[in-house]
């Protein structure tokens, strides 16, 4: 009996382990890739790492790279001088960047790089909506580039409204930005099209700019016939791809995460603990044996 209740005992800690090591290692923060629920990016990033896409976590990852794309999803702080530098060189090299955001620090980004696109403040809504809500825009291409192609439309989530640039996709003439939040069109709210796709030739390369990060959201998968393929398509723009993991919000993690992640960096460390786990077993069996 007291080896089964001693079996019993382990065997519930190990489970409690095992939930509370899930708890710690999930990110509930909204676009992480460590968040599993309806407002994170996880199953985006599984196909990321399907596709074996190099992460930069430092600027200085991006030197050396040349025709490939650089996506950013929902940046966030100030761009730095360095960062700044970082972005103009790689896009002297005929690159891409491909920036979605909507109402964070995406438009700071595009000005740090003299871009002419801003991100304008406020939702655009609208009546050529899916699902019944206004808040699910539709939009679409406005000329035949390689990043639409068999694309007839796109389904965004109450995207930001664009200026400059060239654009790609726009919503139809049954929409407005919506100034007071309420979906409903009154006060001063007109109708119009509104661009929420363009880019932009900067210092040699490209700039690509996406007004709505929540394409890449656990939520949005399958949803819009279109919207897969249109990922797709942003993912094969060029011969390489790179994912910012350093300014986005996609790279928030808890601590426990966060740890894992920076022992996972260093080989060496790895090496330690191992040895450290390896004596520790061996210590413990030696005193076991001599019982």
């Amino acid at each position: 009996m007291r080896g089964g209740g001693a079996l019993v005992a382990v065997a519930a800690l190990l489970v409690l382990l095992l939930v509370a090591g899930i708890h710690l290692t999930t990110s509930y923060d909204q676009y992480s890739r460590y968040n599993v629920q309806w407002n994170g990016t996880s199953s985006f990033f599984a196909l990321l790492e399907e596709k074996g896409v190099h992460e930069v976590r430092d600027p200085a990852d991006l030197a050396g790279y040349n025709d490939v794309s650089l996506l950013v999803i929902a940046p966030s702080g100030s761009p730095d001088p360095v960062r700044v530098a970082a972005w103009r060189a790689f896009l002297a090299r005929n690159n891409t960047i491909i920036l979605c955001d909507d109402f964070g620090d995406g438009d700071a980004m595009l000005r740090a790089l003299d871009a002419s696109v801003r991100i304008l403040s406020g939702p655009v809504v609208s009546v050529d909506r899916e699902y019944g809500a206004a808040a699910a825009v539709a939009a679409y291409p406005v000329e035949n580039a390689s990043i639409l192609l068999n694309v007839s439309a796109v389904l965004l989530d109450r995207p930001a409204a664009l200026e400059g640039g060239d654009p790609l996709l726009q919503t139809s003439l049954l929409s407005w930005v919506d100034t007071d939040g309420n979906s409903s069109l009154d006060g001063d709210e007109q109708m119009g099209r509104f661009i929420v796709c363009a880019r932009e030739k900067i210092g040699g390369g490209e700039v690509i700019v996406v007004s709505d990060p929540g394409i890449f959201l656990n939520s949005m998968a399958g949803t819009g016939k279109d919207n897969r393929q249109f990922i797709e398509n942003l993912l094969a723009l060029r011969p390489g791809l790179l994912v910012d993991q350093e300014g986005s919000r996609t790279a928030t993690a808890g601590p426990v995460t966060g740890a894992i992640r920076w022992v996972k960096e260093r080989p060496l460390l790895q090496i330690g603990i191992v040895a450290l786990f390896i004596l520790a077993a061996a210590c413990y069996f030696r005193k076991w044996n001599g019982k």
